[in-house]
């Protein structure tokens, strides 16, 4: 006799989820940052863009990153403050300007990498490599129906509790 498991419920899912990032970021991801001094976990996201792309109006960088111009633009000038990030002209337009990661920026971003690997290396350093290639790949295409999402509906508003039911 065949046994049918059910899917997991979506509220199992998400549980497992919120969880799995929450511990990933106290665990792994914020422990990290603490080698780049003065990175705070939301400026993260704009080293690893301009590591990817080398250099980019902060415009672009905000657009790409889901983000208002206003907190890039803060988070560069904190970044360059640091040491991180060099701003110069951009060539084309000569109001707007280029940013890109300082060798002390490339060095930083990849001591966080490191020290990320290290630490989720412990996490799977049971695991054969048939399950880090399925987790490999059902992340990846988690990611692409994420990347895919349109801004849904907001749902419902809850209503906060009435003892007097008024």
């Amino acid at each position: 006799m065949t046994t049918i498991t059910p899917a997991p419920a979506a509220d199992d899912l998400v549980g497992r989820l919120e969880l799995a990032f929450r511990l990933l970021g106290k665990r792994v991801y914020f422990p990290s940052l603490r080698t780049l001094h003065g990175v705070d976990k939301a400026s993260y996201p704009l080293l690893a863009f301009l590591e990817e792309h080398g250099q980019a109006r902060p415009s672009d960088a905000a657009t790409a990153l889901e983000l208002d111009l206003s907190t890039v633009s803060r988070q560069v000038r904190h970044l360059e403050q640091l040491g991180l990030l060099h701003r110069r002209p951009d060539d084309v337009d000569g109001r707007a300007c280029q940013v890109s990661l300082t060798e002390q920026g490339r060095t930083g971003l990849g001591v966080v990498r490191a020290t990320r690997n290290q630490l989720l290396d412990a996490v799977l350093v049971d695991w054969p490599d048939t399950d880090r290639a399925d987790l490999l790949r059902l992340l990846d295409r988690l990611l692409t129906g994420v990347r895919d999402l349109t801004t849904p509906p907001a749902p419902d508003a809850v209503q906060p509790h009435d003892p007097e039911g008024t």
